[in-house]
């Protein structure tokens, strides 16, 4: 029922968007806009709709450095701004990327345990980046992001292959966090700010405390501190069943601050600090039964970039950016049953800076950006002070790039854009055994606007994602007797990915003030030595890392969204398949047919905006003969949100109910249930 609504409701937004951009074609265009900053529909109450600034469009991070919006990208990005972020208050990764076409969380809903998965790929295959940093720490069952919804001012995801700008793991995509600075919470011509904001949420009795100090302290310099609590039991699932050890206790430090360098230079400097404590399943994404070994976790993340940004006035040859950056993540585990330690800790150390030259090549424009990156991973891994080969292994990694990448406007209409990149990798273990390899990505695109509103596109990437230190060295028990055997030999994964798309950008359809932003797309990525981990003979036997020759992994994706300043409503819908190319088995990390509908209404005279969003994903039976089939499920979500500004100065106020059918279900590969219904709540209060 969930697979037929679906497909019929995916038919009727994409005959709404033909009629709606046929129409459009017999209208005047109106210029793109290249704002990165959105009017809040809600400033200024008074208002008219017509009076209301509506059009965002965003540059994105990831696709490229010339400055391109999102919506003009010949690539899928979608990017949840801190508007959204206020409307659905996400307490983890999954609430966040829970609306987007293409992309799910793996590892169940212990916000600890969560990774993004993006077009059936996740884990390593999976670049994530906190304001430019690498989060690289994997380790198994234990997840890897650690994650402070309070800072974030904006969520960036690039669906599909993206090595030749981003490097070793980006398969299946890219996910870009990026933090608040004061400009962001400072109002124009202030200079000293701050911001105290709690929040409840029902369902796990969660308590979310953050406070938050900006300033200019001179013109061309601006500091922000902040400091975030969050305090939770564990949830209930929609059966009214206490889903056990799922409570949570963070604190997250973060300042940033930045100074200009002369008239076209700034300085900027992030630093931050994550501290988890919570008691826990051993493997965070699995259930709780009669033999689960629990512990008592402590998780520590301290990351820090400092960057160096420069144009030059007088030349079109000078655009460039330096970051250097480090994190290092460490995970202590005390188990209850018994005197065990368990410690993992993992340091990253990278650099990396590009620079775009801009030529004038009579009618047409040439942008050439060069740039590089070197980075370095070093695990370690202990057990009661001693090394830890069969689960965590003594090893380093060294990656080192570099790329050109050139955008060349042929036309007003045309724009072709052609990169390629070296890597090398260079990776070693206290053992001994040591690896080198190296990988060419390159990367083609075309598109063609044919009007104002419609920009059709192809493009072909490939990418690569060098073996990780734990599949290539990892030797000893893994659990019972079975025993891990390490594979020194692996190949690095590689993908090829044709995509074929059209961007829609129109403005003024219906009203005077009114846009729409789409993005549609099919995909094909054949990935080559796919790395899988097998397990044979259970309790006694062995566990290896091993190539498949070759995997596929094809689908659509549709991301639209209408905004009047009055009225706003979305669209985003995915259909993935996966497969082995050889054996024609389905592969196990495919999510099920997702639609998600959104949309809500702005009340201006009261500065009220309330709405709704509906996700519904259908059975997923396209699985492995060995793997259970996992059943749809639609959630339906609403949020309210009131700028109490013109009643008390400064509040603002969002509620919300999350699960509003109390729905029992799992999402992609979970194995415990998701919360049940959920009522939030949140006050902020600026001074």
């Amino acid at each position: 029922m969930v697979r037929t609504t679906s497909v019929r409701l995916l038919l009727a937004t994409v005959s709404t968007l033909a009629l709606s951009v046929a129409v459009h074609a017999q209208e005047p265009a109106s210029q793109p806009a290249i704002d990165t900053q959105t009017t809040d529909a809600t400033d200024g109450q008074n208002a008219s709709a017509d009076e209301t600034a509506v059009v965002l469009d965003t540059v994105t991070v990831t696709a490229s450095k010339v400055g391109t919006t999102a919506i003009d990208a010949p690539a899928s990005i979608s990017i949840i701004d801190d508007e959204e972020l206020d409307r659905y208050q996400p307490q983890n990764l999954g609430d966040i990327l829970r609306s987007l076409p293409g992309v799910e969380t793996s590892g169940g809903p212990r916000a600890t345990a969560q990774m993004p998965s993006i077009r059936g790929l996740t884990d390593d295959r999976v670049v994530i980046r906190l304001d430019g940093a690498r989060a690289n720490f994997r380790s198994g069952h234990k997840g890897g992001l650690f994650l402070d919804p309070e800072t974030l001012k904006q969520v960036e995801v690039f669906r599909g292959p993206a090595s030749t700008m981003q490097g070793t793991g980006a398969l299946g995509g890219v996910l870009a966090l990026e933090t608040v600075t004061a400009d962001d919470m400072l109002e124009n011509g202030e200079r000293v700010g701050a911001r105290f904001k709690t929040g409840y949420a029902s369902v796990d009795s969660a308590l979310t405390l953050n406070s938050m100090a900006y300033a200019k302290p001179t013109q061309g310099s601006d500091v922000l501190v902040s400091l975030s609590h969050l305090n939770s039991g564990n949830y209930e699932t929609g059966d009214g069943l206490k889903e056990q050890y799922t409570d949570d206790n963070y604190i997250n430090g973060l300042f940033k601050g930045s100074v200009d360098v002369g008239d076209t230079g700034n300085v900027h400097l992030m630093l931050q600090r994550y501290a988890d404590h919570h008691i826990l399943p051993t493997s965070p994404d699995s259930a709780v039964g009669s033999t689960t070994v629990i512990v008592k976790r402590k998780t520590r993340q301290t990351t820090g970039v400092l960057g160096f940004d420069y144009y030059s006035d007088g030349s079109d040859l000078i655009d460039a950016n330096v970051n250097v950056y480090g994190m290092n993540t460490n995970i202590h585990e005390s188990r209850l049953s018994q005197t065990r330690l368990d410690e993992r800790d993992l340091v990253t150390l990278g650099a990396e800076g590009s620079n775009t030259a801009r030529f004038e090549l009579g009618s047409t424009d040439l942008a050439v950006t060069l740039g590089g990156e070197v980075f370095e991973d070093s695990q370690e891994g202990r057990r009661n002070g001693a090394p830890t080969p069969g689960l965590f292994p003594d090893a380093d990694m060294l990656i080192s790039g570099f790329y050109i990448d050139n955008q060349l406007d042929v036309t007003d209409a045309l724009q072709l854009t052609a990169g390629i990149r070296y890597d090398s990798f260079d990776l070693s273990s206290d053992s001994g055994s040591s690896r080198t390899d190296d990988a060419i990505s390159p990367r083609f695109s075309a598109s063609y606007r044919l009007t104002s509103w419609m920009q059709p596109y192809v493009s072909y990437a490939e990418a690569f994602n060098a073996p990780s230190l734990t599949q290539l060295y990892n030797d000893g028990i893994h659990f019972g007797n079975n025993q891990f055997v390490p594979n020194p030999d692996l190949d690095a994964e590689k993908a090829k990915t044709w995509e074929f798309g059209t961007n829609f950008k129109a403005d003024q359809l219906f009203t005077s003030r009114d846009s729409l932003r789409a993005k549609v797309a099919v995909f094909k990525n054949e990935i080559t030595d796919y790395i899988e981990q097998s397990v044979t003979g259970g309790f006694t036997g062995t566990t290896t890392s091993s190539n498949l020759p070759e995997a596929e992994i094809k689908g659509f994706e549709a991301d639209v969204n209408y905004d009047t300043g009055v009225v706003f409503a979305g669209v985003a819908a995915s259909i993935l398949r996966g497969e082995n190319s050889e054996t024609g088995e389905n592969l196990s990390n495919i999510q099920g047919d997702k639609l998600s509908l959104s949309g809500g209404y702005r009340l201006m005279d009261y500065g009220l905006e309330l709405g709704g969003r509906a996700t519904m994903v259908a059975k997923q039976d396209r699985m492995p003969d060995d793997t259970a089939d996992r059943g749809g499920y639609t959630r339906l979500d609403l949020f309210a949100r009131w700028d109490a500004d013109e009643y008390v100065d400064g509040l603002q106020v969002n509620a919300g109910i999350d699960n509003l059918l109390d729905q029992t279900y799992r999402t992609s590969d979970a194995i415990i249930y998701e919360p049940g219904r959920n009522f939030k709540i949140s006050a902020s209060m600026k001074f």
